[in-house]
């Protein structure tokens, strides 16, 4: 089981995602059951060496593969991103959507404020 936190209207985690032998623990990542993607922030993506600069555009981001995503015990080797700027949503790391939370056959328990899954991946 993962905590979860309400701040500022959103329902928050913590993800970390690895890119080789290169990691990073996102802090701020929104639980959204409406994202149909997962989301990295391009300033995170960037740190741990997924893109180039000339790699995210105005339109929109690029979709990369990580070497693993993970959410406390909820983890998934080989799991496409998308990679987009998101200084408009806040300050968050990243977006954990539909695509992982089916994935993993993620209960969201808003009683005990935790997020677990019924599959292993």
């Amino acid at each position: 089981m993962k905590a979860l936190v309400l701040e500022e209207r959103l329902l928050l985690t913590e993800m970390r995602i690895s890119s080789g032998s290169r990691f990073l623990d996102l802090k701020r990542v929104a639980v959204d059951t409406s994202a149909e993607k997962t989301i990295v922030s391009a300033a995170n993506a960037k740190a741990l060496g997924m893109l180039a600069e000339e790699d995210v555009t105005d339109q929109g981001g690029v979709t990369k593969t990580c070497s693993s995503i993970s959410v406390g015990p909820l983890k998934i080797k080989d799991f496409p991103v998308d990679i987009r700027e998101l200084s408009e949503a806040g300050k968050l790391d990243g977006v954990l959507g539909l695509d992982f939370l089916k994935r993993v056959g993620a209960k969201i328990n808003l009683d005990s404020m935790t997020l677990s899954g019924s599959r292993v991946i």
